[in-house]
C-alpha cells in the first residue's frame, strides 16, 4: 500500500473511533414490567404523558451540546431534596418544581427537550440502581445511540459509560408502559 493511500485508511480509521455512530449503543428492551407508583400517580394527573405514541423509525441525531445545555440548566434549577421534605408526601413525581427527587430532575428535562423539538418516544425515563441506590435518569435515544441525563452528573454519558444499571424503561411507543432492560445492543431498536 502507497505512503498516501496508508495515511487515507489511517485517517479512515481515526475518524471512525471517534464517531459517535461507531460506539452507538442502546439499551436492550424485554418484557413489560410493573410501573412505578410514582409513575402511576403522575399518569393520573398527567394522562396526555402516559398513552400511546408513535415510535419513529427515524431516530434525530444525538445534539449533544443541547442534551448537555439542557441537564445541566435542570441540574442547577432544581435542589435535590426527597418528596417527603418536598411535597409533604412518600412519592410525588412532577415537571415543574423547584425542588425534588431524580425523578422530577428526569420530567423536567423531558419537558424542556420535547420543547426543543424531542419526541416523547425518544425520552425515556430509566429506573435503576447507581451506587446500590434506587435511580432515575432520562435516556434520550438518539441515532447516535442511547444518553443518560442525570442529576447526579452534569456530564451526558451514552448508556455504555453510565455507572448505573439499569432496570426498567418506559416503552417508547407508550408512555404508560415500562420494559424490562435486558442489556445493551449496538442494533439500532
Amino acid at each position: 500500500m502507497s505512503a498516501p493511500l496508508f495515511l487515507l485508511a489511517f485517517l479512515a480509521s481515526v475518524f471512525a473511533f471517534i464517531s459517535p455512530s461507531f460506539a452507538s449503543v442502546w439499551l436492550k428492551t424485554g418484557n413489560e414490567t410493573t410501573r412505578p407508583y410514582g409513575h402511576v400517580e403522575y399518569c393520573s394527573r398527567n394522562a396526555s404523558d402516559c398513552r400511546g405514541r408513535s415510535a419513529s423509525a427515524k431516530l434525530p441525531s444525538a445534539r449533544l451540546n443541547l442534551l448537555r445545555n439542557v441537564n445541566n440548566a435542570v441540574n442547577r434549577a432544581i435542589t435535590a431534596v426527597d418528596d417527603k421534605d418536598a411535597f409533604g408526601r412518600k412519592e410525588y413525581w412532577t415537571a415543574r418544581t423547584r425542588k425534588g427527587d431524580c425523578e422530577d430532575f428526569a420530567l423536567a428535562k423531558r419537558a424542556k427537550l420535547m420543547r426543543k423539538g424531542f419526541k416523547p418516544s425518544q425520552l425515556l425515563l430509566t429506573m435503576g440502581y447507581s451506587g446500590g441506590v434506587a435511580h432515575t435518569v432520562l435516556v434520550v435515544r438518539t441515532r447516535d445511540g442511547d444518553f443518560v441525563l442525570d442529576n447526579l452528573n452534569n456530564e451526558v454519558k451514552p448508556v455504555r459509560a453510565a455507572s448505573m444499571s439499569f432496570l426498567k424503561i418506559q416503552a417508547p411507543e407508550n408512555g404508560g408502559r415500562w420494559l424490562r432492560v435486558t442489556g445493551k445492543t449496538k442494533q439500532t431498536p
